[in-house]
C-alpha cells in the first residue's frame, strides 16, 4: 500500500497554526492515514467499476456481435444446406447424363438406318 506524506510547506502551515511540532506531527499522521485510505477505497472502488463495466460491455457486444459458437453452428446449417442442393444437383446431372447417351444411341441408330447406303447393304444381306 502506498503511503501518503504531507508536503513540507503543509506540515509547517499545522505547525504554526497549532502551535506545536508534536500536535502537528499528530495531525500529519492522522490525515495521511485518512488520505491513504481514501486513496486505496478509490483504488478499490476503480477496479470494482472496470469489473462491472466489462461484464456489462461483454454482455451488450454477446447481443451486438456474432459469437463463435452462433457463427459455426449456422455455417453448420448453411454447409448442410448446400451439401444437400449440391447432392440434388448430382442427382439431375446423372439423370440428364443417362438420357443424353439414350438420346446418342438412338440418334446414331436413326442416322444409319436413314443412311441410304446402308439401307442398300442391309437389301443385300437380306
Amino acid at each position: 500500500m502506498e503511503t501518503y506524506t504531507l508536503p513540507r510547506e503543509a506540515f509547517d502551515v499545522l505547525q504554526e497554526s497549532l502551535g506545536g511540532k508534536q500536535k502537528a506531527e499528530v495531525l500529519a499522521r492522522t490525515l495521511e492515514t485518512a488520505i491513504g485510505a481514501i486513496q486505496q477505497r478509490t483504488k478499490e472502488e476503480i477496479l470494482e467499476q472496470k469489473q462491472f463495466l466489462k461484464v456489462v460491455l461483454k454482455d451488450e457486444l454477446k447481443q451486438e456481435l456474432v459469437t463463435r459458437e452462433i457463427f459455426e453452428e449456422r455455417f453448420k446449417g448453411l454447409e448442410n444446406t448446400m451439401t444437400e442442393k449440391f447432392r440434388v444437383v448430382d442427382e439431375k446431372f446423372a439423370s440428364l447424363h443417362f438420357k443424353m447417351n439414350i438420346f446418342i444411341a438412338i440418334a446414331l441408330i436413326a442416322l444409319t438406318f436413314a443412311n441410304p447406303t446402308f439401307v442398300q447393304l442391309l437389301q443385300k444381306i437380306f
